[in-house]
């Protein structure tokens, strides 16, 4: 797994495309006791397995509970990735700790649809599915 890291606690991810453009940023907010995901552009799947390990490798050495999954920048369809998701990164976050996930869709309706998708797969995690970042925030702050 090649993806840049901003500092050597790991606070911070980013990982770039073939085009060298960044598609996934992660950040490891401790102050609220969540990490914080952005999804950014037109991505494939190769991309979405290189950022969802990398989210892994940080819910690892973090032990956070919370995900505030960031959609708002996205413009893929996600719903043939959702299966994926549900099968390969879904049953490794929960058994490392992830209880609880804010999600903020995309303004693009295709990708907003993917989004909702995927909350009706991640049944072992409490999922919220947002139109604004502060009620996102809000929610998963109410989450203990």
């Amino acid at each position: 797994m090649v993806y840049h890291v901003e500092d050597k606690a790991m606070n911070k991810q980013i990982i770039r495309n073939a085009q060298n453009e960044i598609f996934y940023e992660a950040k490891l907010d401790q102050e609220n006791g969540w990490i914080y995901i952005n999804w950014i552009g037109d991505i494939e799947l190769e991309d979405v397995k290189r950022g969802t390990q990398a989210y892994l490798d940080l819910l690892a050495i973090s032990g956070c509970r919370k995900l505030l999954n960031d959609n708002s920048l996205l413009t893929s369809n996600f719903l043939e990735i959702n299966e994926w998701i549900e099968a390969n990164v879904l049953p490794v976050a929960v058994r490392t700790g992830l209880r609880y996930m804010a999600h903020i869709l995309s303004p693009k309706f295709i990708a907003r649809f993917s989004g909702i998708d995927l909350g009706l797969r991640l049944k072992p995690v409490e999922f919220h599915a947002f139109k604004e970042l502060k009620k996102a925030e809000k929610w998963l702050n109410s989450k203990s």
